[in-house]
């Protein structure tokens, strides 16, 4: 079969112009949208905001209370990213999605670790946040890390991290949870773990402090000892029948936080701190132990005393009282 040259010619112009046109309405809309301002509703409340060639993608808070760009405290903070497409002259969202909503709540926004990395040939934004409750009722925080696509926000991947404050190194100290499925995407797992080891928000102990006998762990030992989760303060572990402590040839005085209360006799010298631990050392033996170790926000403080040559009376802000003889703990390595 012959084909026409004429008309082999004509479809050959045929596809190249529609090709030329194509390419020119992808440039002139790329042109379009670097020059578009966006709006100062949507540019000046957010977080992040990265243009890309058919609009912008952004992430933002909604909030009633910002104490600060990155800090918000209210009865409803939702942390969303949202993709905006650049159409008949104006941007409008095709996309959101909640990475967090949490109630009676601060959100402590990370602000000097969030970046955009490349991953997989797809581009990424990487963020993350610390939640805590208002009150007393829940002592846990949470601290979440993101990894967003940032063309596709339905792409995106989160490592879960829960514990308690640490007020010796001011982070959070605790454990990652749910992330076993995650693990299965091994390029996605280790662009995010890469990006947690940079984190402020939780603690980041040395390989030394990471073992429980290290005297920085003094809190997680005495309450995995005595059983205790002492985080709910004196109404929750309430007064103790035996008592395990461990001692440290390390200053513990010098690394508990909180504003102490110091009594003392001939053999120890006892510190209670504010809302917080009671800590001891053993003028004898020349070590420090802990006694009591306990947080919260109310009804946890206490008043201690020497009623005998030995022996603590503590008295709590609700004014339960209770005594506790030093010579009676019972000390393990």
């Amino acid at each position: 079969m012959k084909i026409n040259p004429f008309l082999f010619l004509l479809l050959c112009l045929l596809i190249s112009c529609k090709k030329e046109k194509n390419n020119f309405e992808k440039t002139k809309t790329k042109i379009a949208t670097e020059n578009v301002q966006i709006p100062d509703s949507l540019s000046k409340n957010s977080i992040f905001l990265h243009k890309n060639e058919n609009g912008f993608f952004r992430v933002w808070v909604k909030s009633k209370e910002h104490r600060g760009k990155y800090f918000y405290s209210d009865t409803l903070n939702i942390l969303s990213a949202e993709e905006y497409v650049y159409e008949n002259s104006r941007f409008s969202k095709i996309k959101e999605i909640k990475l967090s909503e949490n109630s009676w709540s601060y959100l402590d926004i990370d602000s000097s670790n969030m970046k955009t990395e490349t991953v997989g040939g797809k581009e990424y934004f990487f963020i993350s946040a610390n939640t805590s409750f208002m009150g007393t009722a829940v002592p846990e925080q949470t601290v979440q890390f993101w990894m967003i696509n940032m063309k596709n926000i339905d792409e995106n991947y989160e490592l879960l991290y829960s514990g308690y404050p640490s007020e010796i190194d001011n982070c959070i100290k605790g454990n990652f949870v749910n992330n076993k499925k995650l693990q299965h995407n091994i390029p996605i797992y280790n662009a995010l773990q890469k990006f947690v080891k940079n984190s402020r928000l939780i603690c980041q102990p040395s390989k030394k402090e990471e073992h429980p006998d290290h005297y920085k762990n003094y809190a997680e030992k005495w309450q995995k000892d005595n059983q205790q989760d002492s985080h709910f303060g004196a109404e929750n572990m309430g007064a103790l029948d035996r008592i395990t402590s461990t001692y440290y040839k390390e200053d513990l005085f010098k690394i508990a936080a909180g504003t102490p209360t110091k009594i003392e006799n001939n053999n120890f010298a006892v510190i209670s701190y504010f809302r917080g631990d009671i800590l001891a050392y053993d003028k004898k033996k020349k070590l420090y132990f802990p006694v009591i170790v306990e947080s919260c926000t109310g009804f946890c403080n206490k008043e201690i005393q020497f009623t005998k040559t030995n022996t603590l009376q503590i008295t709590y802000e609700d004014q339960s009282s209770y005594e506790l003889d030093l010579d009676k703990i019972i000390f393990i390595k």
